[in-house]
């Protein structure tokens, strides 16, 4: 047997029609005040457009006859004394402008007089050599050589074994246009059987140059001017032998002979240098980093110590501004009784002799009464590592005898007049 079951409507309330009524009413609002301005700002322009109309088709309006006179009225020519200025004015123009041009010597943009069309193909590609560890010297190939326009300086004796097995003859001595490399550096033999150009890494090391390769491009860089640190070790490690090839063993062992390299004095002076207060990024990373060596001192004896002389790089309003609360300032200036100050150990009790006693020997107890009536025992803690939202940094403790009641309070400071 079914049942029907009649669904009953939604009820809205009060609120929600009458907020409803009032957003429909104030989007009325908007759309009749901006259909009257619509209306307003296009019977304005046909109004304008239609006296425009009039006042030009009426010959004797006094505006139209000023602006006809004005059309046709013919512009005064400049004077003789007044051509005489401007010549003279162009005149000291163009001579402060080639006086520019002569005594100036710094680089600008210039544009070309005439319009200039460059084409380049494909095959223009620049002149490459290929970077080569296992070679020990520079080999360059002569059609490179003809092509790159380098000098002859006199004929090659050089002789190198290839990979066929064959031994290829130099033909010339020639010089690389590296710039930044010394002369003997410099100095490539020319080949002609070779079909491509080899740089040799060895002796470019040889020259005092750190080559850094990765997955797509390679840089050469002086040693100063490279500081290379890791964070784990070597995965490979090798030699470089006599020839000046690198040579990598087959299987590497963590017992053997080769082992990393410890950095040299002149490194170890560069590494000590990287920790420089100059490199940070911001007044506020600088005044963490001399708070750190300072040995995190308080903010007050901080201030004295630079206000009285002798720090360069602080400044008080700085100090003021990026003082950094840390907690290892709190922990090391908290008010805490030294350890091995005095033995904690309870003294043990004297014996006294009764044999001297005179008199006859009784079970006698002494007691005293102490009155603690409307006494107040208080501790303060020492400061907090983290200052609350209302600026308290210290707890005061306060146990009171007669209501037996402990009570807790915070505190700003430990001073006389917050207590």
């Amino acid at each position: 047997m079914m049942q029907s079951t009649t669904q009953q409507p939604k009820t809205i309330s009060t609120f929600r029609c009458k907020a409803a009524r009032r957003l429909i009413q104030r989007h009325l609002r908007r759309t009749n005040a901006a259909a009257d301005d619509a209306f307003l700002d296009e019977q304005i322009t046909i109004a304008e457009d239609e006296r425009t109309a009039r006042a030009k088709a009426d010959p004797n309006n006094p505006f139209r006859h000023a602006v006809d006179t004005a059309h046709t009225k013919p512009s005064n020519c400049p004077s003789i004394l007044q051509c005489g200025r401007n010549f003279s004015h162009s005149i000291q123009n163009t001579i402060n402008q080639l006086w520019r041009t002569v005594s100036d010597n710094t680089k600008r943009v210039r544009f070309a007089k005439q319009a200039q069309l460059r084409i380049f193909h494909k095959t223009n590609l620049p002149i490459t050599v290929t970077y080569d560890s296992g070679a020990d010297g520079h080999y360059i190939s002569e059609t490179d050589r003809r092509q790159a326009g380098l000098p002859i300086l006199r004929r090659s004796t050089k002789q190198v074994g290839v990979a066929n097995g064959n031994i290829s003859r130099g033909q010339h001595v020639t010089e690389l246009p590296i710039p930044a490399l010394s002369k003997q550096a410099k100095q490539a033999d020319t080949f002609p059987d070779f079909p491509h150009s080899l740089m040799s890494v060895g002796k470019t090391a040889d020259d005092g140059m750190v080559s850094i390769f990765t997955h797509d491009c390679l840089t050469v860089f002086k040693e100063d001017d490279v500081l290379i640190t890791c964070k784990d070790k070597p995965i490979l490690i090798g030699v470089r032998d006599a020839r000046g090839r690198y040579r990598i063993p087959l299987v590497q062992s963590s017992t053997g002979t080769w082992q990393p390299r410890r950095p040299s004095k002149k490194a170890q002076s560069i590494l000590r240098q990287a920790n420089s207060v100059y490199d940070l990024p911001n007044t506020e990373e600088a005044i963490k980093w001399m708070h750190a060596v300072c040995g995190f001192p308080v903010k007050s004896t901080w201030l004295k110590a630079v206000q009285a002389g002798g720090w360069p790089l602080l400044a008080v309003k700085s100090i003021q501004k990026y003082y950094p609360e840390t907690t290892e300032t709190s922990k090391g200036h908290m008010s805490q009784t030294r350890k091995n100050v005095r033995p904690t150990k309870p003294k043990p009790f004297e014996t006294i002799n009764s044999d001297s006693l005179r008199g006859k020997k009784l079970r006698d107890v002494y007691s005293k009464v102490y009155d603690v009536r409307e006494t107040i025992f208080s501790d303060q803690t020492g400061r907090f590592p983290t200052r609350s939202l209302s600026g308290n940094q210290y707890v005061m403790v306060l146990v009171e005898i007669d209501s037996s009641c402990i009570l807790v309070e915070p505190m700003k400071s430990r001073k006389d007049a917050k207590i």
